[in-house]
């Protein structure tokens, strides 16, 4: 069985709070939706923010 990575003291572990970043998202974007009208601006704001996280912290583990 192999051994698991360990987490040295340089390494980071970004963990996001998801209700934030969704709160955040609706709130701050203008009003998006869908050709039914469904609302899409969060989704699209907390993508968009979960990505530059993944751009600007290539290496660390994301939870």
């Amino acid at each position: 069985m192999a051994k698991p990575e360990s987490i040295t003291d340089n390494d980071s572990v970004i963990l996001v709070d998801g209700s934030s970043y969704i709160y955040r998202a609706y709130h701050a974007l203008p009003p998006l939706t869908t050709s039914s009208g469904q609302p899409t601006g969060a989704v699209r704001g907390v993508t968009t923010m979960v990505m530059r996280i993944l751009e600007d912290h290539p290496n660390s583990p994301v939870g």
